[in-house]
């Protein structure tokens, strides 16, 4: 879902735009393709986004390639990290489109994360937002798409996740519920994306009775961001 913000916002600016599923990927790619800048996801199958930004500065192609980190994380010291494995620039989502072309096209570092917007009237999603960041690039079809999206994969991040907490290892929590994360925050499911990301943060410190304990509010907002979802969809005669 998140590919599908990105390359659409830049599809529809003129950018062409190749995708890659994992790091292995990314780093094939670059190894064939001179690009003006690669956006690096720091969760990735197979290989994270430091360790696939390692391998590509190492290829005649990629040591001076622009490479900016997209994160669901606006940490502190997580930027410097970034820099400190090679990447040249840190990007939080949910981004908006402003803040993209800033990066991609050089106008200007984009402007500062202060934090997750409140959704409209405390509705679980703020879709109304998800539509306007789209709309500003002329690509507010796709937000239906999106959201058809989510109605199919939430269920299985959220079973995916259950079954991660049930073990007693952090690191697979780690990895599903920072994916859930950014579903979360694509479509501005503002509360559920606290939820994970409290959940994500407790497995980085290894602390998986407090995921445990947190998956009751997990499992109350994704519930209630798919009622939603479903409630606005078919309000425009539109199916699951």
């Amino acid at each position: 879902m998140k590919q599908q913000v990105a390359v659409a916002m830049l599809s529809k600016r003129g950018h062409r735009v190749d995708v890659a599923s994992s790091g292995s990927e990314a780093i094939e790619a670059v190894g064939r393709v001179k690009y003006d800048v690669v956006l690096m996801d720091l969760q990735m199958p197979g290989m994270d986004g430091f360790q696939a930004t390692r391998a590509i500065r190492a290829l005649p192609t990629g040591a001076s390639v622009p490479i900016v980190a997209l994160t669901a994380h606006a940490l502190s010291g997580q930027r410097e990290e970034c820099l400190a494995h090679g990447m040249t620039g840190f990007l939080t989502k949910p981004f908006k489109g402003h803040e993209l072309f800033a990066l991609i096209e050089g106008y200007a570092p984009p402007a500062p994360t202060t934090g997750p917007e409140a959704p409209a009237d405390h509705a679980p999603a703020d879709l109304e937002a998800l539509r306007a960041s789209l709309r500003e690039v002329g690509a507010e079809s796709v937000a239906d798409a999106l959201l058809a999206t989510f109605l199919q994969e939430a269920p299985e991040r959220l079973a995916a996740l259950h079954e991660a907490v049930a073990g007693a290892e952090a690191g697979p929590i780690v990895q599903v519920a920072h994916a859930f994360l950014g579903v979360a925050k694509t479509v501005r499911a503002h509360t559920l994306a606290d939820a994970l990301e409290r959940a994500e943060l407790a497995a980085r410190r290894g602390d998986v009775a407090a995921v445990r304990a947190g998956m009751a509010e997990v499992d109350q907002g994704a519930r209630a961001v798919l009622a939603y979802v479903e409630r606005d969809r078919a309000a425009r005669g539109l199916g699951r």
